[in-house]
Formats: C-alpha cells, structure tokens, sequence
C-alpha cells in the first residue's frame, strides 16, 4: 500500500499543499485498489478539521476509511447491471442542498461513471456541476473518461493515475511541443502550440503532461537521475525557481479552466505568462 500512498500523494500534492481542492473531481485509472485509495484520500482530506490534512488519525479520517462518516455519500446502484439511475442522481442533488452533519465539506462518490452512468444520468448530474451548492465536493473515477459527455469532462477536474496507459501519442506529442515552445527562443513555437489548446479536456490534460514533464526537469536539476531527454532539456535551459513558477502556473491554468472561463483568451493568458516566466531576467 505505500506505493499506492506515493503515486496518490504526488498526484495530489498541488491541489492539497495550496488547499484548494475543486468542487469536483475525476480521478482515471485501471487499478481499483489504487482507485479507491485516491477516493479515500481525498474523502479525508475533504472531512478533516486538522490544520495539515488529511491527518488520517483524527476520528473524521477515521470515519472516512471506514466508511461510515456521515458526510461520504455513495448513491445506490440499481437494476441487474448496477447502474446510477436518473432517480438517485435526483436524490444526490436533493441530498446535496442539505448542510453537511459533522465536518466543514460534503463528499459525494461515483464510481466507474463510465460504465455506470448511461447519458441520460450524465445530463441529469450535470445540473448539479454546473452550479455546484457551497461545501460540496464531486468524487469521481473512470477507467476512461473519454467514454463521457464532452459537458461533464469540461466541468471537472481529471487526475489520472495511470499516465502511461492512457494518454495518448497526440497528447504527448502537444505536451512535448508546449515544452519545445517555453525553450524555444522564439515565441511563434509556443502560440503555435498553446493555440492547440482548444477544448478544455485537451487543455486539462495536456497541462497536466506538462507539469509532469517540469517536476521531472525538476527532479534532474536537484541532481536526480532522469533518463528522460526532455527532463534533461528542461534542467539545461531553465533554473529551478523557474521550473518551479512553471508547475504553479499550470497549476492555476488548469484550475481557471474549470471556472467555464473563456478558452482563447485563457490559452492566450497561458502563452503570455509561459514565456514571461521562461524569459523573465
């Protein structure tokens, strides 16, 4: 279980440092073990009232592993096939409205959303999404969310734990040119680039790629070996406080491209702080 533990805390370790988990979250990957320790993880994190979370000593963290806290709602499966009705994500959004029982966050989980939510269930929980109610947080997980509305996919935050399995050569090739272009001494390369940012699936995770490949420039200027010769690139070509204001960045992007925000002027922000960062003197 500690691998499980590392590979779920780094992928995490953001969004919990700077607190500021979003309202709803997808979380992809094929390994169930490694799935439900990430939900668990972060249904901790939403329920602990310790200043460092998730303490996972407290009796809210306590509740969380044993699934008995008040505030952690599953909704019931339904039919031979096991599937959210429309009917219980009705009952979600009314027990949404509710204030949470004992801890500061209400936590809602989902599991396999790809395989158990049929469209129309889809289209009845986007409601909710779109104007989530205060002190709620959406757990979901997929072993591919690309298997979802487009809608859903806009309006939540993906974080995938197996990298290797599911991006795909299109999404690497982009994230690669977003790091040719913060490198390059021109800037046509990166507006080239960062203009192929134009849906906000393809943005999340394209920047989630990037940020990956940064932590691992990163890992390589601190002296780390790295046999990745763009992490070596990177550590060659920028300083550390640099690589640094980048992962921030990415981070912010990624999280302003939840707030439906418009994504031209958002790609064109993105480009203009990429290059002031990698430029700066």
């Amino acid at each position: 279980m500690s691998d499980y533990k590392a590979k779920v805390e780094n992928v995490f370790s953001d969004l919990v440092s700077q607190k500021r988990i979003p309202h709803a979250v997808l979380i992809e990957g094929s390994d169930k073990e490694l799935l439900n320790y990430a939900v668990m993880y972060l249904s901790m994190y939403a329920v602990c009232k310790e200043s460092f979370r998730p303490c996972t000593v407290c009796n809210s963290c306590k509740k969380a592993m044993d699934n008995t806290h008040p505030d952690i709602y599953t909704p019931k499966l339904s039919g031979k096939t096991n599937i959210i009705s429309v009917e219980a994500v009705r009952e979600l959004i009314k027990d949404a409205s509710i204030i949470p029982n004992e801890s500061d966050t209400k936590v809602f989980i989902l599991k396999d959303v790809d395989k158990c939510m049929a469209e129309i269930s889809q289209n009845a929980f986007l409601k909710i999404l779109e104007e989530p109610p205060q002190s709620t947080l959406f757990i979901l997980t997929a072993s591919n969310s690309k298997k979802l509305l487009s809608t859903i996919l806009s309006r939540v935050q993906v974080f995938s734990l197996n990298t290797e399995n599911i991006i795909d050569e299109q999404t690497s090739k982009l994230a690669k040119d977003i790091i040719s272009g913060i490198l390059s001494v021109s800037e046509l390369e990166l507006m080239y680039a960062s203009a192929k940012l134009n849906s906000r699936p393809v943005f999340k995770e394209t920047l989630n790629l990037v940020s990956e490949y940064l932590r691992q420039g990163l890992s390589c200027a601190v002296g780390c070996d790295n046999e990745s010769e763009t992490a070596r690139l990177i550590s060659k070509k920028l300083t550390k406080s640099r690589i640094i204001k980048l992962i921030e960045l990415c981070s912010k992007a990624t999280i302003r491209a939840d707030r439906n925000v418009n994504m031209n002027l958002l790609c064109t922000w993105l480009c203009s702080e990429l290059r002031r960062i990698s430029w700066q003197r």
